[in-house]
């Protein structure tokens, strides 16, 4: 059944909940503009902080807010399907029953956001053969349920000492922000948490870091980068830099060096791929792409195939890319997109020539490590100057604050203080559930 657009308001649908989907629903003038998301997941997750829920330093409503908090939008539940551009029809489908419907747009805004790439590597998948990937909250309570097993199966008496050390041999693969995040967080809850209540079972545990490029966060100064590297040495992680993963079964990780790693599990978190909408999009020839995003001009206008911009269609975030200026996939770029739109929509200028263009300020690039520690770096400013890069406590402090600062709800802005406080005095949960 179609559901039709307001006569009275120009209908804005957004596909997609996450930092730009939520962002731009939450900001647009609901005065001048009816607006619906459409998303299978019915809340907004503030995603840096994710690892911290994956090991209970934070709990996981912690981390988000649901769509229907944002007064004045209304939310479906479901999936896109197929876009009708020239007839500004949007094909849905539930996410309970998997009925059909259309809903019919005046603008349509993009923001699907990515997926998890595996790069085809045999084996791979979430769930299986104890390989979780870190994009959701469900990742998130996957893994740390996966944890507690592994150790509650390594104090089993008939566990041999082979086993035991396979069980509590954690393996993230990736070097990124969230990969090195999640091993900060690892380590506080396997050192300060698991071992206090496993005593028996400290020595067995190890963890492997395996990055394909020649550095851990190399987007980052090469201090900071070396000062992680130095810290990951004295934590006695193991750090496999130039090596890639082959395949993974259920007890081991084959690498590209011809070695294997027999571990308990695996988080995997290498960089993102199109969700399958993007790619029905991509394969009907009627957008240009670009490694797999959708094209867009500096008025976040998606570019048909012959490059001109698409009728009221909008594309932000992860799935998007400028064809001037590509920006990488980070939430921070997803956010200023977001809050650009929203207020080129309330001026009644987006779609037209008229509308400014997005203009990128540069954002600071940070990784809390575990403990009282994170860095922080400084990209290149317009000026040209580089602030001081920062690591340590003060590093640590600054990120917090700034995380919390980035909080869409006074709810979250509450609750995560307490949990800190709740993890820093009483520890981590190991209840598995």
């Amino acid at each position: 059944m179609p559901i039709a657009a307001s006569p009275k308001k120009e209908h804005i649908v957004i596909l997609g909940a996450g930092w730009a989907g939520f962002i731009l629903a939450k900001n647009i003038d609901k005065a001048k503009h009816r607006v619906t998301v459409v998303s299978p997941r019915n809340h907004f997750l503030f995603t840096p902080l994710l690892p911290s829920t994956a090991v209970g330093t934070l709990e996981f409503r912690c981390i988000q807010e649901p769509v229907r908090t944002i007064r004045g939008v209304r939310y479906l539940q479901a999936k896109a399907r197929d876009l009708d551009v020239a007839g500004k029809t949007l094909r849905c489908e539930d996410t309970y029953r998997r009925e059909r419907f259309e809903l019919a747009y005046d603008r349509l805004v993009l923001a699907v956001g990515t997926m998890t790439n595996t790069f085809g590597v045999p084996g791979v998948a979430h769930g299986r053969n104890n390989v979780f990937f870190l994009k959701q909250l469900s990742h998130a309570r996957a893994i740390r349920n996966r944890i507690v097993e592994c150790f509650e199966r390594a104090g089993y008496p008939s566990a041999s000492e082979d086993e035991r050390r396979r069980l509590l041999h954690f393996v993230i693969v990736g070097g990124g922000p969230i990969s090195v995040e999640f091993a900060g967080e690892l380590n506080d809850f396997l050192r300060r948490d698991l071992s206090v209540w496993y005593p028996d079972l400290k020595g067995y545990i190890k963890v492997t870091l395996v990055e394909a490029t020649d550095h851990l966060l190399g987007t980052f100064d090469s201090r900071l980068v070396a000062y992680v590297e130095r810290l990951m040495a004295k934590r006695e992680f193991a750090v496999r830099t130039e090596t890639s993963v082959q395949k993974v079964d259920e007890k081991r990780v084959y690498l590209s060096d011809g070695s294997t790693l027999e571990c308990g599990m695996v988080v995997w978190s290498t960089g993102v791929a199109p969700t399958r909408f993007t790619k029905r999009l991509l394969a009907t020839d009627q957008i240009s792409s670009n490694r797999g995003r959708l094209c867009m001009d500096d008025k976040m206008r998606v570019l048909g195939a012959g490059g001109a911009p698409l009728d009221g269609v909008f594309g932000l975030g992860d799935c998007a890319v400028s064809v001037a200026k590509p920006l990488p996939t980070l939430g921070g770029i997803a956010r200023m997109q977001a809050n650009y739109l929203a207020g080129e929509f309330n001026a009644g200028r987006a779609g037209s020539d008229a509308a400014k263009d997005f203009n990128y300020v540069s954002l600071l690039q940070m990784s809390a490590l575990g403990g009282s520690d994170a860095v922080i770096d400084a990209t290149i400013s317009p000026a040209g100057k580089k602030a001081p890069v920062v690591a340590g406590l003060l590093g640590k402090l600054l990120w917090s604050a700034a995380y919390w600062g980035f909080q869409v709800s006074l709810t979250n802005k509450m609750l995560i203080p307490m949990f800190w406080f709740k993890s820093w005095v009483f520890g981590r949960d190991i209840s598995k559930f």
